[in-house]
């Protein structure tokens, strides 16, 4: 199962760096201030994220969970219509639209890959929650 979420981790890395390649493509410009900020808060977590996934870190599967909230964010910002200012539907982009999509679909698959991985380790018998419960009954 670490070696599953250690894949992940790379995969997440891939997307996040694909993504934000693609937004420095498109200039800080192209976005709102509000989607700015939010992007760049999401940015922090998910490079403490990858870092603990790809040391292979003993906090790695509870901080994988980040992954489920890290998707949202970029589905909600990404792939609903625009609906606040922290919207940036891929299919309103004009630039490469192709690179847009690729780049938001890698991220998303990425954040859900950790975030699964990091649960079937958490869950698992001996996971950090059976240990957590063993604690608490002793």
């Amino acid at each position: 199962m670490e070696r599953r979420l250690w894949w992940a981790g790379w995969l997440f890395a891939l997307g996040s760096a694909v993504h934000l390649a693609d937004h420095l493509r498109r200039g800080q410009g192209s976005v709102t201030e509000e989607l700015y900020l939010a992007g760049n808060l999401a940015l922090i977590v998910q490079v403490a994220v990858i870092t603990l996934v790809l040391v292979r870190h003993e906090a790695a599967p509870t901080a994988a969970l980040f992954g489920f909230p890290l998707a949202l964010g970029f589905l909600a910002a990404h792939w609903l219509p625009e609906w606040s200012p922290i919207s940036d539907p891929v299919w309103e982009i004009e630039s490469l639209p192709a690179l847009s999509y690729l780049a938001s679909s890698l991220e998303v698959l990425g954040a859900l890959a950790v975030a699964l991985a990091g649960l079937a380790i958490v869950r698992a018998p001996g996971g950090s929650l059976a240990r957590r419960g063993a604690r608490s009954a002793a």
